[in-house]
């Protein structure tokens, strides 16, 4: 059976993907080797954030693709707990005060709703330490629970036609003029006019056997859960320190990084992050930087020590060495497309994600589609 894309990935990157593809009117076949969304998608908090993007590309990116996921909740319907909680960046050092009212103030220059409070902060968050010396308020950034997503997208698609095949990995595939041939594990063979790997971290071993080098590298974090009880968490709570840990990456390190990130589910449990570490491939969960991870917490929100952590969890996240994700083809057929290197916006970035896929595919334009494209970075 010929499809018109074969997407690879099942996670929020991949679900997008075979949404914009599939409202162009694209024949589909979704697959997963581990199942519906088993990576980096089961293994986040779902945030949907600008306010820790600085001016540029990545926050063109974002702007837009907030608009998106409000578009896509519009037309499947909120079975995901999409919510606009906004988030509450805070600082506790003095010397950091004018640079959150300057971060807020260029946001509100571009047309972002951000405000910048040197006192009164009950209002936002009722249980924040008295040591915070300010705050920043961004109404309208989000949050989703990613597994419900990439549920409510695959019952969405496979109602419009799309196929999934999990459970089945891809072993081998052939690019050219006219399009792949792709061989599974399974032993069938499918063609289609054009793969798309929505793989996350494990693209650039993906890639490697064809020759191709991308400098997409895995970042570790890790996240405690913990117990629901009396502390008030409204919005996301954020350390203003974690914008500069995103930021901050030497892959030739492989020390921890830590900044404070406090937000509660619907259920009433309560997520405390968060970690960055280069640690390759590995995702077993450690003690002690869940521990830095609470001595970071608790200094923002003191009544989070009376709660126990009930469980950990780590995920990779796709680093690229320019700090902007890789989409688009990358054979000099234009068959072959990856979509990766999103590191910690993945979930925010995937609906722009998935238009700018679904315009390479299509032959139609993007306006971010030039910026991101992958071969900037491949060698």
């Amino acid at each position: 059976m010929a499809y018109d894309a074969i997407i690879v990935g099942s996670g929020i990157v991949g679900s997008f993907t075979a949404f914009h593809l599939a409202k162009a009117g694209c024949k589909l076949l979704v697959t997963d080797r581990g199942g519906l969304a088993p990576g980096t998608s089961r293994a986040s908090d779902g945030n949907l954030l600008i306010s820790d993007k600085g001016p540029g590309l990545l926050f063109e990116l974002t702007r837009d693709s907030l608009g998106l996921w409000h578009a896509a909740i519009a037309e499947l319907g909120n079975d995901c707990e999409f919510d606009v909680k906004g988030s509450t960046l805070v600082t506790l050092d003095p010397t950091q005060v004018d640079a959150l009212r300057d971060h807020a103030r260029s946001h509100a220059a571009l047309g972002i709703r951000a405000e910048f409070h040197g006192d009164g902060f009950d209002r936002f968050e009722p249980d924040l330490a008295p040591e915070v010396r300010a705050v920043g308020w961004w109404p309208d950034d989000a949050q989703v629970q990613p597994m419900l997503a990439c549920y409510s997208m695959a019952r969405n698609l496979q109602q419009r036609g799309v196929a999934y095949r999990l459970y089945d990995e891809l072993t081998a595939w052939q690019a050219g003029p006219a399009g792949i041939e792709a061989r599974f594990a399974s032993g069938e063979t499918v063609s289609a006019g054009h793969l798309v790997l929505c793989t996350g971290v494990w693209t650039a071993g993906l890639l490697a056997p064809l020759g191709l080098s991308l400098p997409v590298l895995p970042r570790k974090g890790q996240i405690c859960v913990l117990e629901r009880g009396g502390v008030t968490v409204r919005s996301k709570i954020a350390d203003f320190a974690y914008n500069s840990t995103v930021e901050d990456a030497d892959p030739s390190q492989s020390g921890v990084q830590t900044a404070a990130i406090i937000e509660m589910t619907r259920s009433g449990t309560i997520l405390c992050g968060s970690s960055r570490q280069f640690a390759g491939f590995d995702t077993s969960l450690d003690r002690a930087t869940l521990a830095r991870i609470m001595r970071d917490c608790v200094r923002v929100v003191p009544g989070l020590a009376d709660l126990r952590i009930i469980r950990g969890y780590a995920g990779l996240r796709p680093y690229s060495r320019d700090g902007l994700p890789a989409i688009g083809p990358v054979d000099e057929h234009g068959r072959l497309h990856i979509a990766t290197g999103h590191e910690g916006t993945g979930h925010g970035l995937a609906p722009v994600t998935g238009a700018i896929v679904a315009a390479r595919v299509t032959g139609a334009d993007h306006r971010h589609a030039a910026a991101v494209d992958p071969r900037r970075l491949l060698s």
